[in-house]
């Protein structure tokens, strides 16, 4: 991810300040809506690939979800990943990293 540059405070009111900070925050919002849309495609793209494939020893393909929001959901809502209620309303919620043939 980018470093968010905010513009230095020269003299003024600090109405040009203000104008600008808005303006990069405006495009890193931007930025990260857009990240968030490819991670979505790629993941999904990924587990079409996949199908309702049987990993060996491990059971049915359910989701896959891009290293970024695995550990944001992570470390907002401690331990999700391990409460198999969470995961399926995870997969029910947000279909585009849900495997192939996996019904919620």
């Amino acid at each position: 991810m980018s470093e968010i540059f905010v513009p230095k405070w020269k003299e003024g009111n600090g109405s040009s300040f203000m104008k600008n900070l808005d303006r990069y925050l405006r495009y890193h919002v931007d930025l990260e809506e857009y990240e968030h849309r490819k991670r979505s495609i790629d993941a999904h793209n990924e587990s079409k690939a996949l199908g309702n494939a049987k990993m060996d020893g491990l059971g049915q393909h359910v989701l896959t979800v891009p290293a970024r929001e695995f550990f944001r959901w992570q470390a907002d809502e401690r331990g999700c990943w391990g409460d198999k209620g969470f995961v399926r309303e995870f997969a029910r919620d947000n279909s585009e990293y849900r495997g192939e043939g996996y019904k919620p």
